[in-house]
């Protein structure tokens, strides 16, 4: 499965703008909600590729860096999806 634009044009990293990351989101070597939402959805056994779609060269960076380091298991996906929904 690909999926493109995974941040919804930006409304979805627009709506987390200002809220704390979670602390525990370094455990995946996330620094950003960026890194965090694609990790997630990387992550899920369906998806095979993601395309932020972006022009800007630090969100290429970030979005890159969201590759390295170790990606959610179920337990995870689960807690991120939680926190989120409770924002």
């Amino acid at each position: 499965m690909i999926v493109n634009r995974p941040f919804r044009q930006g409304a979805l990293t627009h709506r987390l703008k200002g809220e704390p990351l979670p602390e525990w989101a370094a455990e995946l070597g996330a620094s950003s909600w960026a890194q965090l939402i694609l990790k997630f959805i990387l992550s899920h056994p369906a998806v095979t590729v993601a395309i932020p779609a972006t022009t800007r060269v630090d969100h290429v960076r970030e979005n890159l860096s969201a590759a390295a380091g170790p990606m959610p298991d179920l337990a995870m996906r689960e807690r991120i999806s939680a926190y989120v929904q409770a924002l």
